[in-house]
């Protein structure tokens, strides 16, 4: 019986990366992972020149922007945006990921 349970976990566990963070919104389990592509996607969806303009951003983004995060950051991808309900509750991972991944 173990054997057959194999195969699955180790698929699950070889999809994981360091600094992963699990959310789970409506029923639906995100993995948060900040990559190199997500830090460019965040870059152009929010015109930062730079990391520091990137952070700007941050501090000053509404429901609407932490969405888009959310979308450069989630697997599987955001069918339709989060509401802020929604949002109060995953916040802090969505921001412990990216100040972690900054090494902020």
């Amino acid at each position: 019986p173990d054997e057959r349970r194999r195969p699955r976990i180790h698929a699950l566990m070889s999809s994981y990366r360091l600094g992963d963070r699990e959310v789970e919104v409506a029923g639906q389990t995100y993995r948060l992972r900040l990559t190199v592509a997500a830090l460019a996607q965040l870059a152009s969806v929010f015109e930062a020149e730079s990391p520091k303009a990137l952070a700007d951003c941050l501090r000053k983004a509404d429901v609407v922007d932490w969405n888009k995060v959310f979308r450069c950051v989630a697997t599987p991808i955001l069918a339709s945006d989060v509401t802020r309900e929604e949002l109060v509750k995953i916040l802090p991972e969505i921001s412990a990921l990216i100040a972690e991944g900054l090494g902020a």
